[in-house]
């Protein structure tokens, strides 16, 4: 299972049901999470759908320890 697919695929799913703004055709691990509109609440849907999927939440994130700005880091959250 590819984690960067699996988190594109859940920001996708989530950007359709909660943003005003469009899905963009690619993305690049320094676009930032900001520019997707999501609220706080919408992020923790998209990290609920992501867990479904690979069975887990990062610990940094859970705890706090990291809030993830870009795409990239996201990815890397989870490949850590």
């Amino acid at each position: 299972m590819d984690i960067r697919n699996v988190i594109q695929s859940q920001l996708k799913r989530v950007v359709a049901e909660h943003s005003p703004m469009p899905f963009p055709e690619s993305i690049e691990d320094d676009n930032e999470l900001d520019l997707f509109g999501l609220d706080s609440l919408a992020f923790m849907e998209l990290l609920i759908g992501v867990e479904k999927e690979l069975g887990y939440i990062p610990r940094t994130i859970l705890e706090g320890d990291l809030y993830p700005e870009t795409f990239g880091e996201l990815v890397s959250a989870y490949d850590a």
